[in-house]
């Protein structure tokens, strides 16, 4: 009984992660042919096969659905990245890899990523945990990166590893928000001009001692 008990409990938590799925990824979907604001959730419903409830039974409003799918395409591009990263290149060249995946993520749909950088600044709740808790994931893979470089006598051994990933991530940052409000977004020119804020930054600007 309790054999059977399970198995029918692990049947509705496949049929509901199945459903969670279908919503996400009509909702994708529809975010990037229609944009964020033009897409209703009854639109989203109606492209999954699912009744409006069942939505909200997943996900609270139409922002936490964004978020969804935000943070699934990011797992899959890091994914992506991590399986094609150089290994014995210069940490720059290994983060400008990194960069650039991400960079063609947010340019093939610019509208849209202009609503996500719009929309997810000072989220609250359990979904600002959600992202506040990726974006740490992504500064400690940098600092996973500058500890490898410390190890090869790139940067110096006191370095703060932690701190310099901090500032990678925010010129990385910068130049995303400045290549998503240019009227000609191009990946080059934006790799281009974060790796001259990357070198800067391992440079320095103080005068030598």
């Amino acid at each position: 009984m309790e054999n059977k008990k399970t198995s029918i409990g692990n049947r509705r938590q496949a049929q509901k992660e199945d459903t969670r799925k279908i919503i996400l990824e009509s909702s994708r979907d529809l975010f990037n042919d229609l944009g964020f604001d033009k897409t209703s959730t009854r639109a989203i419903a109606l492209r999954a096969g699912v009744g409006v409830g069942t939505v909200f039974s997943h996900f609270p409003d139409k922002l936490s659905l964004l978020i969804a799918v935000l943070l699934d395409d990011l797992t899959a591009t890091q994914a992506d990245v991590m399986k094609s990263m150089p290994e014995e290149v210069p940490v720059c060249d290994r983060f400008l890899h990194l960069a650039r995946f991400f960079y063609i993520y947010y340019t093939k749909r610019p509208d849209l990523s202009r609503t996500l950088l719009k929309e997810l600044w000072f989220v609250k709740g359990e979904w600002g945990e959600k992202l506040t808790t990726q974006a740490f994931e992504f500064v400690f893979l940098i600092s996973d990166m500058l500890e490898q470089a410390k190890e090869r006598d790139e940067i110096r051994p006191e370095a703060d590893t932690l701190l310099c990933a901090r500032a990678f991530f925010s010129h990385y940052l910068i130049v995303l928000y400045e290549g998503l409000n240019s009227p000609n977004i191009d990946v080059k020119t934006m790799l281009s001009t974060l790796e001259g804020l990357l070198e800067q930054l391992l440079t320095g600007v103080g005068q030598p001692q």
